[in-house]
């Protein structure tokens, strides 16, 4: 074998890239290998993924990969949309895992937001399969626009159409009724209440083309500890706790808006 110890600079230096690419080859294959499963619509500023040990930046078009994980930076955000036509809007400094069987229509799809804000709206996939994960409480949605922000060891989750239940660990708050919002935290989770001004939302976390419009404000939400109209509910869901049509999941359990109850 040639010794190449005292080769001009010049391809020392191209020998230890092709080095650095043949290291780089199995995570590369394995990027290319991994699940598609939509694409990033919108990216505004700095947004970057990470599947497979392979970090990118994200840009308009991209495509994102079962089990990715997605950061904004401060004054970026992000718009996703996947396979099942579920859509999916990141605020700043926001991180999420597009992790389970996500946006495949298979039982169990799932995303876990370990910081930040975001709105979710499902899509096509069975009623009741999907989830949100959070550090302190789990989402379950059934035909659910819902936004969720995670500010100081506590998650807000806001109600803006279909029904979703709110659980830390047997703990668990409906939500059925437009604008009420859940609040949950160091073991707690409260029972639903309508959204007054001082309470984070998304709206407020998140602002620009990417973020999109329309959600709850205290305003639309009326007057608080008034019951707000009920949110519209997807075909083959029973707000009292059943399901008519579809798979059943996460965010089944008995009880209207405001009320405690045991998680299924």
């Amino acid at each position: 074998m040639p010794d190449f110890t005292h080769s001009p600079p010049l391809i020392r230096r191209g020998r230890a890239i092709l080095a650095a690419m043949i290291l780089l080859l199995p995570g590369a294959l394995a990027a290319q290998q991994a699940q598609i499963i939509g694409a990033a619509e919108i990216v505004e500023n700095r947004v970057s993924g990470e599947v497979a040990g392979i970090k990118r930046e994200l840009a308009p078009e991209a495509e994102v990969y079962r089990n990715e994980l997605i950061r904004t930076e401060a004054a970026s955000s992000t718009r996703l949309r996947f396979a099942d036509r579920s859509d999916l809007r990141l605020g700043p400094a926001a991180q999420i895992r597009l992790d389970s069987a996500i946006y495949t229509g298979q039982a169990g799809t799932a995303v876990t937001l370990s910081r930040g804000a975001l709105r979710f709206v499902s899509g096509s996939g069975p009623v009741g399969t999907y989830q949100i994960r959070t550090p302190v409480a789990t989402i379950g949605l059934r035909g659910t626009t819902v936004d969720v922000v995670l500010r100081q060891g506590r998650a807000f989750v806001t109600l803006v159409d279909g029904a979703a239940q709110v659980c830390v660990g047997n703990r668990c708050s409906q939500l059925t009724n437009r604008c009420d919002y859940v609040e949950a935290g160091g073991g707690q989770v409260r029972p639903a209440q309508r959204l007054t001004p001082n309470i984070p939302t998304f709206n407020t976390a998140c602002r620009g083309a990417a973020c999109g419009g329309g959600g709850c404000t205290a305003s639309a939400a009326g007057a608080p500890g008034s019951p707000g109209p009920a949110a519209a509910s997807p075909g083959g869901y029973d707000p009292a706790g059943g399901s008519t049509s579809g798979a059943g999941g996460a965010a089944g359990g008995s009880g209207g808006g405001g009320s405690t109850g045991g998680k299924n």
